[in-house]
C-alpha cells in the first residue's frame, strides 16, 4: 500500500516527500504543530486542534492558509490513505530563514504526516503508566512558548530520556519555582479529597486539547475540578493521578517517584465516559 501525506498543496507519496533545507523548524525549531487522533475515519477535535495553531500563528506572526485549507488537508491525508484508526500530525513552519529571522514574505510549509493504528496498547491501561520528576530540566513558566506547541521539543526530549533510563514511562516537569507544570508531551492531573486537580497555565503547563475537555467534562459528571498550583508534596498526598493528550485519552498513572497510587475510581469514570461519547 502507497502511503500519501500532504505537502504544501498536493497529496505526495510519504517515501519521496521532502523539505527544504532552508526549512526554520528544522535549522531553528520554528515552527508549530498538532498532533490529532483519527478514530471511525474522522479526526478527533479538528476544529480545536486547527484554532490553537491558529492562534498561535498570530502569536508567531506567521500567515497561515485558512481553516477550511488546513480543514482539507487533514481529510484528504486521511481519504487517500483509507485511514481509519491512527493519528495524523500537521505541522507548519517558516520555509526560508535570513539568520535568525525568518526571510521576508517567506510562505509556510505545510505538511500532514499519519501514523495507522491504535496509538497505545490496551495493556498500557490497564498497568497505567510509571513516572518520575525530572531532575535533568525545568520549565520556564516565564517563557511564551509553553503556552504554544512549537516544534522545539529538546526539553521534552531530554525529560524523556531521564524518564527511560528510569524505566519509566513519562516524565513530569517542574517550573522554576518548584510548582509541577506538566509532563513531557502530556498534561498531568490528580484526584486529591475527591476533587480533580491540574497545574494553572501560568505555571507552563500547555492548554492541551484533552485537558480542557477533562475539565469540561467534570463539569457535566458534577465532578470537583479546577486549575491550582501544585507541590511534589502534593502528587505524594493525591489519591489518584492521570495523564492526557490527544492520543492518550485519559491515561492512568500506577507510580511516581516511589509513590504508588492504586485508586483509579474517578480516573476510570472519566475515561469511561470518553470512551462512551
Amino acid at each position: 500500500m502507497t502511503d500519501y501525506i500532504f505537502l504544501n498543496g498536493t497529496l505526495v507519496m510519504a517515501r519521496t516527500a521532502r523539505i527544504g533545507v532552508t526549512d526554520r523548524s528544522y535549522l531553528l525549531g520554528d515552527g508549530l504543530f498538532e498532533t490529532i487522533l483519527v478514530k471511525d475515519g474522522e479526526p478527533v477535535y479538528l476544529q480545536e486542534h486547527l484554532r490553537r495553531l491558529l492562534t498561535s500563528c498570530t502569536y508567531l506572526q506567521y500567515q497561515p492558509p485558512t481553516k477550511d485549507v488546513l480543514c482539507e488537508a487533514v481529510q484528504e491525508v486521511i481519504a487517500a490513505n483509507s485511514l481509519t484508526t491512527g493519528s495524523l500530525r500537521l505541522t507548519v513552519s517558516p520555509g526560508e530563514s535570513q539568520g535568525l529571522l525568518p526571510k521576508e514574505g517567506s510562505a509556510l510549509n505545510i505538511l500532514v504526516t499519519f501514523r495507522r493504528g491504535e496509538p497505545y496498547a490496551a495493556e498500557l491501561y490497564e498497568r497505567g503508566f510509571r513516572a518520575i520528576i525530572a531532575q535533568s530540566i525545568r520549565r520556564n513558566e516565564y517563557s511564551p512558548l509553553s503556552h504554544h506547541k512549537t516544534t522545539n521539543f529538546l526539553d521534552s526530549i531530554l525529560a524523556r530520556k531521564e524518564a527511560q533510563a528510569a524505566g519509566c514511562d513519562e516524565a513530569i516537569l517542574v517550573n522554576t519555582s518548584g510548582h509541577v507544570a506538566e509532563g513531557s508531551v502530556s498534561n498531568l492531573f490528580i484526584v486529591q479529597n475527591g476533587q480533580v486537580l491540574t497545574p494553572r497555565v501560568e505555571d507552563g503547563a500547555l492548554p492541551g486539547i484533552m485537558r480542557h475537555k477533562v475539565l469540561e467534562l467534570c463539569q457535566t459528571l458534577s465532578i470537583p475540578a479546577g486549575e491550582e498550583s501544585l507541590t511534589a508534596q502534593q502528587l505524594e498526598q493525591a489519591e489518584e493521578a492521570f495523564l492526557t493528550n490527544s492520543l492518550l485519552g485519559v491515561m492512568p498513572v500506577a507510580q511516581i517517584q516511589s509513590t504508588v497510587f492504586k485508586d483509579r475510581t474517578i480516573t476510570d469514570q472519566l475515561a469511561k465516559s470518553f470512551i462512551v461519547n
